[in-house]
């Protein structure tokens, strides 16, 4: 067998592997679901420079704003279990987006700066906020770096910051093999786009983290980091780093799941809740 036969398997073996990560729930599976529950989100878009940001609403809109933020790859429905619970839409007006270069939203364009993620949610935030009381955030993964850092830019208006299974400390950020490989065309070509722009924002991830590093003295508002001890993507050092850097957060809680991974949100959604509802009893 040739040495580029066995490279050319690989590669299709690789780009297989990889599209059966990416959870993805096409209109109709969404059409499904909601088929006979008595409420179901909004889907809209909203522009903002260039691009076309895709997301969901549901609840009061008389309530506070709660906004999910997902990490990558990912999408609004990332956030499904908590859009859908009816305690929630009682007592908020929930947004969860697909963030740029994912889902809906410019798919497949790279947006590797904080920042620029953090102006489309300032946008969303004037958009729909119309108590103008402060908003409750909460981001998952790498969505936890963006809303920390639209914290940083906005202490004021935050009220609640929630950092799930948090990949935010630059001195242990992880570069997989499979970044790597994503890069070459050969197997770019056949990645989900949703991979590659994850590709393309983890070798931008550390430079991203140290340039938010010294702003989270910033953050004022109440803060939950929340991880798990068999977390294998986000390293144990997030959370104690963390524990370091929130000196001005308002009585943060640091809560360590055991025996829980990185998919927190996805798997423990009732302690999110409890948590926004103050049923605090983990």
């Amino acid at each position: 067998m040739s040495l580029r036969f066995m490279l050319l398997i690989s590669t299709c073996m690789f780009a297989f592997s990889c599209k059966q990560l990416v959870y993805v729930l096409t209109d109709e599976d969404i059409k499904k679901h909601y088929k006979d529950k008595k409420t179901k989100p909004q889907l809209k878009y909203i522009s903002y420079n260039n691009y076309h940001i895709y997301h969901a609403i549901a609840g009061n809109s008389e309530k506070p704003l709660l906004i999910f933020v997902h990490g990558a790859p990912g999408n609004w429905y990332s956030s499904l279990a908590l859009l859908d619970d009816s305690t929630l839409q009682k007592n908020f007006r929930m947004i969860s987006v697909d963030r740029v270069g994912f889902g809906k939203s410019n798919y497949g364009h790279a947006v590797p700066s904080i920042d620029k993620h953090v102006r489309y949610l300032e946008k969303i935030v004037k958009e729909y906020n119309h108590t103008d009381q402060p908003v409750y955030m909460v981001g998952s993964s790498y969505g936890a770096p963006i809303v920390a850092s639209f914290a940083t830019q906005n202490p004021f208006l935050v009220n609640e910051l929630y950092m799930v299974s948090p990949v935010i400390d630059p001195s242990t950020e992880k570069m997989f093999w499979f970044s790597y490989m994503a890069k070459l065309s050969l197997i770019n070509f056949w990645l989900p786009r949703s991979l590659t722009v994850t590709s393309d924002e983890k070798s931008a991830h550390r430079r991203e983290m140290r340039k938010l590093k010294p702003h989270l003295k910033r953050i004022r508002s109440k803060t939950y980091v929340l991880m798990g001890t068999d977390d294998w993507l986000a390293h144990p050092s997030n959370f104690t780093y963390l524990q370091n850097m929130l000196v001005n957060a308002r009585k943060p809680e640091f809560i360590m799941l055991e025996d829980e991974g990185h998919t927190i949100l996805s798997n423990r959604p009732e302690l999110v809740k409890d948590l926004l509802l103050k049923k605090m009893d983990y």
